[in-house]
């Protein structure tokens, strides 16, 4: 609850704002997580049967809107609703049958970013917290029995980063994270792991402002 509430407290500036004055923008970016290897043992009966692999993450993409609400002269209000869309590699060992396959997981969610923005010369400085709300996932994993995902439905992140802007487009780039771990678990025959991780990523981005 205190970390929803950290998020919808910048927006309650809105109240007092002219409609006049905001700004509304259609976004679309690439992203790109940093993911460190990370493995498990699944031992039965005293023998290590399975070893799985967090291998490593591939480009995402997004798409979303944006508003931007003007709080001063250089200061500005920044709420953003985004759908995004990102894929992990894992691997999975069978050191009894000497065989190995690399699965992939991809990963849908909304980003709910709140970020202040201050003009600097040609600059826009970004920063603020981030909303993730997972919606869905798809895996190669979901065919092989035994083997079951969990996700946090909500964790609570941060954007750090800048642009410019050039007539009605926006070009951006930001650093994000999340200030809790990764939030998957996945269970083997009644043993659970948990990806001890907390993601980051580079996203770049370009909006078109009305």
């Amino acid at each position: 609850m205190r970390n929803r509430l950290a998020l919808l407290l910048p927006l309650l500036f809105l109240s007092g704002l002219s409609f006049a004055q905001i700004e509304l923008g259609l976004k679309a970016g690439l992203s790109t997580e940093s993911l460190q290897g990370e493995s498990f043992s699944i031992d039965r009966e005293g023998r290590q049967d399975l070893m799985f692999a967090l291998e490593d993450a591939e480009y995402g993409f997004q798409f979303g809107a944006l508003l931007r609400i003007p709080l001063g002269e250089k200061l500005s209000l920044q709420p953003e609703v985004t759908f995004n869309s990102a894929k992990n590699n894992y691997r999975l060992d069978d050191p009894e049958n000497n065989s190995s396959v690399v699965f992939n997981e991809r990963y849908n969610d909304v980003n709910v970013p709140v970020l202040f923005s201050y003009k600097l010369a040609f600059l826009r400085l970004n920063a603020g917290p981030v909303g993730h709300f997972f919606l869905s996932s798809t895996s190669d994993l979901s065919s092989d029995e035994g083997i079951e995902r969990t996700f946090d439905s909500f964790n609570l992140g941060y954007a750090l980063g800048g642009g410019i802007d050039i007539g009605p487009l926006t070009f951006d780039v930001r650093y994000a994270g999340n200030l809790e771990k990764y939030g998957e678990t996945f269970t083997v025959d009644g043993t659970t792991f948990q990806i001890d991780q907390a993601p980051k990523r580079w996203i770049g981005s370009v909006a078109y402002r009305f």
